[in-house]
């Protein structure tokens, strides 16, 4: 048992500390999701606090403030269709095709839980949304908050990892990455297309299936960062050679 805790919490080991982090954060994450959906389907005074937010963005938006946010939205879904394309290049290209795969796997599987959970809660836009919207789409979680969140957030682990950095360059490219959802989320309540129970809802299923993934792939591959301490270099064939 002693051996058995010391390796969960080995800080040179990504199948450690950093395993340990994740499984955490997947089941916070899995506790919150549950928490909004119980709200969204069973409690009234979620539902009148969303219509209470979305009025009232409603009285007291611009129409420069919409043209903004309009164009800022843009990077939840175009946008994140682009990243994932030239990401998903660019590491084919240079070698890394254990974590090309990786990439693609996890963006296009959170598209498909995104969809299963709009389908499965079934919950109607708000009455606001329709100039902003482009065909018919359920309202919960919020898709581009979601996609916004597992694309950002695992773009800047790639970074992160592959750079070999430390943690605290790390830190600073998901302040990066979180900014930049949250903006996201932000102009998803701005435009009046969800409610804040869906943004709420968007990130905390993103975080729980990115995490899910990220465990899952460091299980697969192994350890990127070697027995001391070194990081592992990748290998012209994608293999992980410590360096």
């Amino acid at each position: 048992m002693q051996r058995f805790l010391a390796a969960r919490f080995d800080r040179n080991s990504e199948l450690g500390l950093r395993l340990t982090i994740n499984v955490v954060v997947f089941a916070l994450a899995i506790w919150a999701f549950s928490g909004v959906l119980d709200g969204v389907l069973d409690r009234e005074g979620l539902v009148r606090a969303d219509l209470a937010v979305n009025g009232w963005f409603h009285l007291h938006a611009t129409a420069a403030g919409l043209a903004a946010f309009n164009i800022i939205t843009l990077a939840g879904s175009v946008g994140v269709w682009c990243v994932v394309a030239i990401v998903a290049i660019v590491l084919f290209t240079r070698g890394h095709r254990d974590m090309a795969v990786a990439w693609l796997t996890t963006n296009a599987g959170g598209g498909i839980v995104e969809w299963l959970l709009k389908t499965t809660v079934h919950r109607t836009r708000p009455q606001y949304a329709a100039a902003f919207l482009h065909g018919h789409s359920y309202s919960f979680p919020s898709g581009h908050t979601m996609w916004s969140t597992i694309c950002y957030t695992m773009l800047a682990f790639i970074i992160g990892t592959l750079a070999g950095w430390p943690g605290r360059r790390r830190a600073l490219l998901y302040l990066a990455s979180t900014t930049l959802v949250a903006l996201i989320g932000f102009s998803r309540l701005y435009l009046g297309v969800h409610y804040p129970s869906d943004v709420v809802g968007g990130f905390v299923a993103g975080v729980a299936w990115l995490t899910a993934c990220i465990s899952a792939f460091s299980m697969v591959r192994g350890r990127w960062i070697g027995p001391r301490g070194r990081r592992a270099e990748y290998s012209e064939d994608g293999e992980g050679v410590a360096g």
